[in-house]
C-alpha cells in the first residue's frame, strides 16, 4: 500500500497504472463539479494543471468542442497514458501537453480563459508565488478554479475547511477578485473548491 500511495505523486509502471485508474474514478465526480464551477464557453483556451488520467480533458472536449485545451502535469506516465487516450485531439490542434514542476513552468502572459486543478494544489511548491504566475496567465474577466479532497492519513471534513483560508488569501494576494468558496462531500472527505477572477482592465 506504501508503495501504491507514492504513485500517486509520479504513476509510473505496473502500480502507476493502477493508481491511474483509482485517480480516474475517485476524481471523476470532483472533476465534473469543478468543470461547471468554470463556466466554460465554448471556443475558450482552457489550461489544466495536474491533467494526471486526462478525464477533465476529454470532458471538457466532448462538451465544448471548439475550446482550444492545454494541460501540465508532472508525470511522464500520465502525459504519455493521455497522449494515447486524446490522439484524436492532439492531431486536431485542440490539445497541448507538458511534462513538467507547475512551479517553474513558463507561463504566457494573458493567455487562457480558464485555468483549473483537481487535487493538485497540495502538490505545488511555493504555492502563493505558483498562484501569482498562474494569475499572469488569465486573460482579463478570466477564470481560475482550484479543487482539494484532502487525502492524507488523518485528514477530516475539517481538513478541507481549514483550506479556505489559505486560498483566499493566496487568490487575493495575486490581485484576483470575486473569490467563492464552494464544498462537496464526495467520498470519504469533503472537498473545497476555489474560484476567482482576474479584472477587467
Amino acid at each position: 500500500m506504501k508503495k501504491l500511495a507514492k504513485q500517486f505523486r509520479l504513476p509510473r509502471g505496473f502500480l502507476g497504472k493502477i493508481a491511474g485508474k483509482v485517480m480516474y474514478f475517485e476524481n471523476k465526480k470532483i472533476n465534473d463539479w469543478t468543470i461547471s464551477q468554470l463556466s466554460i464557453l465554448n471556443g475558450q483556451r482552457v489550461l489544466e494543471i495536474g491533467f494526471g488520467p486526462g478525464y477533465a480533458i476529454g470532458t471538457i472536449a466532448e462538451r465544448f468542442p471548439d475550446c482550444l485545451i492545454e494541460g501540465i502535469d508532472f508525470s511522464l506516465k500520465m502525459k504519455q497514458e493521455t497522449e494515447k487516450k486524446h490522439d484524436h485531439l492532439l492531431k486536431a490542434g485542440k490539445l497541448k501537453l507538458w511534462r513538467d514542476e507547475i512551479s517553474s513552468f513558463e507561463f504566457s502572459k494573458e493567455k487562457y480563459d480558464r485555468i483549473f486543478s483537481v487535487n493538485n494544489f497540495p502538490l505545488w511548491k511555493n504555492p502563493q508565488e505558483t498562484i501569482s504566475k498562474i494569475a499572469t496567465s488569465l486573460k482579463p474577466g478570466g477564470r481560475i478554479a482550484i479543487t482539494v479532497q484532502p487525502r492524507e492519513k488523518g485528514d477530516t471534513d475539517d481538513t478541507a475547511r481549514d483550506l479556505e483560508k489559505k486560498l483566499k488569501n493566496d487568490l487575493k494576494s495575486a490581485g484576483l477578485q470575486s473569490i467563492s468558496i464552494s464544498y462537496k462531500k464526495v467520498h470519504p472527505i469533503l472537498s473545497v473548491c476555489a474560484t476567482a477572477e482576474k479584472p477587467h482592465r
